[in-house]
């Protein structure tokens, strides 16, 4: 498995008694790949071809908004808007995927809240800032209470912690230019997609 400039996963496709294909996805993130083979699985024990079932897979896209939703700006700025939910692992392969899409500009992540995680909340906001340095993650905006905490286990380098959505917008849309990829990302009641939306605003033409 491999990640494209853009994030997106390839792989070849093996299936009893046939070719392998080749399949490179439209979908963004390293995980894509796992729900792509149940995908596969189930179209096989139906009775498609190989070929068959890796150019469904090619022409896969996401049926919902703001699900690794990657727009490119008309001065190349790139938005990844993942902020219809999020919780630990789906943060991890986000990342992952941001960190793959480096380029001339800056990686930047803006994180918010990942709610509902009980008595794993800090622990996990933690282990996500320590992600984002590991990783290589020029700049992290951190938004609210768990921003601190992403910020804790990040460090101070590269982290700017804002109090909300309003706030993490205008850092964002000053901070952020050309040739930058920005992924926004938090639980849905956060509200973060507000911020990819301000920053595709700012010039009125985006790239298909």
């Amino acid at each position: 498995v491999a990640l494209s400039a853009e994030g997106a996963a390839t792989f070849r496709l093996h299936l009893p008694q046939s070719e392998p294909q080749s399949v490179e996805l439209q979908v963004l993130g390293r995980h894509q790949v796992m729900n792509a083979l149940a995908a596969a699985a189930a179209a096989h024990a139906v009775g498609l071809s190989a070929a068959q079932i890796a150019a469904g897979l090619v022409r896969a896209q996401p049926r919902s908004r703001w699900r690794m939703e990657r727009r490119v700006r008309a001065d190349g700025l790139v938005v990844i808007n993942d902020a219809y939910n999020a919780n630990p692992e789906s943060m991890a392969v986000a990342i992952e995927a941001l960190a793959a899409q480096r380029g001339n500009g800056r990686t930047v992540a803006v994180l918010g809240e990942m709610r509902e995680l009980g008595s794993w909340s800090e622990a996990a906001h933690l282990n996500l800032g320590r992600l984002t340095r590991e990783s290589g993650i020029d700049l992290v905006i951190a938004v609210g209470t768990a921003g601190l905490q992403i910020a804790n286990g990040r460090g101070s380098a590269g982290t700017v912690c804002v109090d909300s959505v309003d706030d993490a917008v205008s850092v964002v849309t000053a901070e952020c230019g050309a040739e930058d990829v920005v992924l926004c990302k938090a639980s849905r009641s956060i509200g973060l997609e507000r911020v990819g939306i301000a920053l595709l605003e700012q010039f009125g033409t985006v790239i298909p």
